[in-house]
């Protein structure tokens, strides 16, 4: 196990879990921040992502774990650009766990992607 952490706030936070100022900042983002849909992921999408992942050369996951892939990842975040958005050299076919849920979304996080 590991030791507990001091927050930013000054607060004594188990390993693992979120302090209250935290879950309050993630709650307003998620206020300010555009729906699927507004950020493109609409009927259109579907269908053409639908599309790409039939194809039989998108059918693992690009990072090689062997999985089928069952979403559509943006190989550089577009960040609301929709040139990049709809750009298929900018697709890659994914497995929604771990490999995009977790592994690929902690790297942009971090800014390695």
């Amino acid at each position: 196990m590991k030791p507990p952490r001091i927050c930013s706030c000054g607060l004594k936070v188990a390993s693992g879990v979120m302090c209250r100022c935290q879950i309050e900042r993630k709650a307003q983002a998620d206020k300010r921040r555009p729906t699927a849909r507004q950020r493109g992921y609409d009927s259109k999408w579907q269908h053409e992502s639908k599309a790409f992942l039939a194809r039989p050369e998108n059918r693992f996951c690009a990072c090689g774990c062997g999985r089928i892939a069952d979403v559509v990842d943006h190989i550089k975040p577009h960040r609301g650009d929709m040139k990049l958005f709809w750009d298929r050299n900018n697709w890659q076919p994914m497995a929604s766990s771990p490999c995009h849920s977790s592994r690929k979304q902690s790297l942009e996080r971090k800014g390695t992607e």
